[in-house]
């Protein structure tokens, strides 16, 4: 029995082992090459992983400029390269913030001197990967809201749920459990719970896609991050199948060259307590480097079974993490990722009377666990052709188990549980072809995926199995996809884009206790999903586009128990969206914004049936508008402000199922606003502090019907508006001590108001520090 306070598990006790895998690949030859110019428009870079002065000789090379620098600042330094199209600005950011360096520019002379102690500035050129074009955020029309590890510490973030939570339009709960994109919940509508084999919006880690389990019980936590990019809509044309709602891609840091440590603990209010370790170095200087990470994490949670007196919400959480960088030549880059996951968590739910919550507390006999493992590799390679020409394969294989128990009475004294097992095996391989020159960047691409997921769910009445389904489900996904933007004249730019995606569903459904219930179905899909745009520079610094796209999710089976597991088919969505971007004062004052305007057809629908279980279907249409805004203002060297906002509505223009009227009824869970404020104050001797102000609107969790299936009334979640804040001091060079604060006001809120007798809250008040060492 799980007891209150237990000490700190033990770090996981092996390393993943890992073989690289050898490629072959055959390259076509480059078309004529255009030279790069110096100017404020792209230029292609290929700068490998060395020694600093070569690279920057090599900038000054290909840019035309000159550049002085002290000797002592680059003295044996090192960068680990890069490639792509940047800006001058945006290249030589790269190369030096890892270095410590900053750089300043007057006509074609750059002049390097030493970073000032600062924190997260906007005049950094931040690139968004995510689109597989490695533009910077400011050249990025889609809604995108990118977090650096510099922002990261700013801001005190220990998991993707502190991101999100100001994150204009994404929404979240408590634990993670249920969060959304413009009021479109991770999971969607067809609410499969764990068993589901497709999601609205896909995360991917190091390129490797994470199972659904993974993104909505497992908070993801923030170690050794380098970069989170969070897309707000669609991204199907790129992405594919699981992206309509929108898209998140973390990256981890790269092994360095360079010697790097850190050590970490931290401890908190409620049990938390945690150990962290890093070491990146050279193996073979210039040519292998290896990075590991290990993270564990210990929180006995804030709610109480009063019945068996233990904690109810307990998170345990390790990572490890290696990476090798393999660069054998200047034109090739390797990258080998090998993590382990292993998360275990309670339930979040407190009980409550007639609606209102017993903070805190809840009265259950069995001790609710869900435990999810994931082993995941990623094999990166990046061959540059020539000036023009990029290859990039990524191979990457995803291992999911999952176990979870569940008071299905959710009494005291009744002794019905659900225990689940379920297995899911991820492959991905794509091939991509990268065209860059200063009118023309793009890319062709070919994918490949495979899903084999296993069902094992069992009703248990005491020591009796009342109800046991088993499925097998394989889903085999091909794609041809590809992108391009051409500045057809200065300043002006098209883009399209156009993915052939290609599904083939196989689900085996069977009742061992009532073989006749047992189901098989095949369905095969094959989509189109273009992507048009325009876009233009208004002036040197601020940006207007106009896109089209078409959002796509696959169709499936209903695999809950008790449903008649009939195929239902893909959904649809068409996004019109219009996008600002904008910065001033040398681009200490940045700005974005994005108005959308979504059509969603074929809409997948979960709704009870007569004998009151969860069916799927197509059954809804629907629309989405709204805006989202963000801005961040470098206002001193030592100040920096920020703030967001979003404003969403959601609703069901015809939904009529099994009685019930919901047209004209906003999305579940989907609040109409979202606002941020955050101020972040560095100290000349390098200590700082940060206070984030978060607000989220109330929304609807449970809509009320008559007799006649019309909406009589609604349970609401509540509005909420926190304070969070954070500080950081620096003791020695290396020694570093991280404070945070969340809920300053201790407010008490109702996140998911899901019925009278029980629903889910936000966390208290909470208080963390953390001892971090680097050497």
């Amino acid at each position: 029995m799980r007891k209150p306070h237990r000490p700190l598990p033990t770090l996981l006790s092996a390393v993943i082992a890992a073989t690289l895998l050898g490629t072959t690949t055959l390259f076509t030859q480059a078309l004529a090459q255009t030279p790069p110019t110096a100017s404020n428009s792209l230029i292609a870079f290929d700068i490998p992983a060395g020694n600093l002065d070569q690279a920057l000789n090599q900038i000054a090379l290909i840019a035309k400029v000159e550049i002085i620098a002290d000797a002592s600042l680059t003295q044996g330094k090192r960068t680990n390269g890069f490639k792509g199209a940047y800006t001058l600005d945006a290249a030589l950011n790269l190369l030096l913030q890892e270095n410590g360096l900053a750089h300043s520019h007057k006509n074609s002379v750059i002049t390097l001197e030493r970073a000032k102690p600062l924190g997260k500035l906007a005049t950094v050129k931040v690139i968004a990967s995510g689109e597989k074009l490695n533009r910077s955020e400011n050249e990025t029309l889609s809604s995108v809201d990118i977090t650096t590890a510099e922002e990261i510490v700013a801001h005190g973030d220990t998991n993707l749920q502190n991101i999100m939570e100001r994150t204009p339009g994404v929404y979240s709960q408590s634990a993670n459990e249920n969060w959304g994109i413009r009021g479109v919940p991770a999971s969607g509508f067809d609410d499969q719970g764990p068993a589901a084999m497709n999601g609205a919006v896909s995360v991917y880690v190091d390129d490797a896609v994470q199972a659904h389990r993974m993104i909505t019980f497992n908070p993801l936590h923030l170690w050794d991050m380098e970069q989170v990019e969070i897309y707000s809509g669609a991204q199907s044309t790129t992405q594919g199948r699981n992206t309509l709602a929108g898209a998140v891609v973390l990256r981890t840091k790269k092994p360095t060259f360079t010697p790097e440590f850190a050590l970490r603990t931290n401890a908190g209010t409620y049990g938390e307590r945690g150990v962290s370790a890093m070491a990146s170095g050279a193996l073979i200087d210039g040519v292998l480097a290896a990075r590991i990470a290990i993270d564990s994490q210990h929180y006995d949670g804030y709610i109480t079974n009063k019945t068996l007196n233990i904690d109810a919400n307990p998170l345990e959480a390790q990572n490890i993490r290696g990476k090798l960088l393999f660069t054998p030549t200047e034109k090739i880059n390797v990258l080998f990722t090998a993590a382990r996951t292993k998360h275990s968590t309670g339930t979040n739910a407190v009980a409550a009377t007639a609606g209102k919550p017993d903070y805190f507390h809840l009265y259950e006999n069995t001790e609710s666990d869900t435990n999810i493992t994931q082993d995941a590799l990623t094999l990166k390679v990046d061959y540059t052709l020539d000036d023009h020409w990029t290859f990039t394969s990524i191979t990457s294989s995803t291992q999911v188990d999952f176990t979870s128990l569940l008071d299905f009475d959710q009494l005291p004294s009744a002794t019905q549980t659900i225990a689940r097992n379920h297995e899911q095996e991820l492959a991905n391989q794509e091939f991509r072809l990268g065209y860059n020159t200063e009118k023309i960047t793009g890319f062709i691409g070919a994918y490949y995926g495979r899903v084999d997921g296993k069902v094992d769910d069992q009703l248990m009445a005491g020591s009796v199995v009342a109800l046991d389904l088993k499925a097998d489900t394989t889903i085999n996904n091909a794609a041809l996809f590809g992108e391009i933007n051409w500045e057809f004249i200065d300043n002006w730019q098209l883009i399209g884009g156009l993915r052939y995606d290609r599904e083939k569903n196989e689900t085996d459904i069977r009742y061992p206790l009532n073989p006749a219930r047992s189901a098989q179905s095949e369905k095969d899909t094959d989509v189109f999903l273009p992507k048009i745009g325009i876009s233009h520079n208004l002036s040197e610094n601020q940006l207007i586009g106009l896109t089209w796209r078409r959002g796509y999710r696959s169709g499936g089976v209903n695999l809950r128990t008790n449903t008649s597991h009939v195929p239902y088919d893909p959904e649809f969505t068409k996004t019109t969206e219009l996008s600002w971007r904008g910065n001033w004062f040398n681009e200490q004052l940045q700005a974005r914004a994005n108005l959308y305007h979504t059509d969603w057809i074929d809409q997948q629908i979960t709704f009870l049936d007569d004998n009151n279980n969860r069916q799927v279907a197509n059954a809804a249409e629907s629309k989405m508008q709204g805006i989202e805004f963000s801005a961040s203002y470098a206002l001193s060297p030592n100040l920096s402000l920020s703030a967001g906002g979003a404003y969403n509505h959601t609703e069901y223009l015809e939904f009529i199922t099994n009685g019930a009227n919901y047209s004209g009824q906003a999305f579940l869970f989907a609040p109409k606003t979202m606002a941020t404020l955050g101020a972040n104050y560095r100290f000349d001797n390098g200590w700082m502090i940060g206070v984030d102000l978060v607000h989220q609107g109330d929304r609807t969790s449970a809509y009320l019907t008559d007799s006649s299936g019309e909406v009589i009334g609604e349970r609401r979640s509540d509005n909420t508006t926190l304070v969070n804040l954070n500080a950081e001091i620096t003791l020695f060079d290396s020694l570093i001590v991280n404070g945070y604060v969340r809920n300053l006001f201790d407010t008490r809120y109702i996140t998911n108001n899901q019925g009278d007798t029980l629903l889910d809250v936000g966390a208290p008040l909470t208080l963390g520090v953390a001892l971090s060492y680097y050497f």
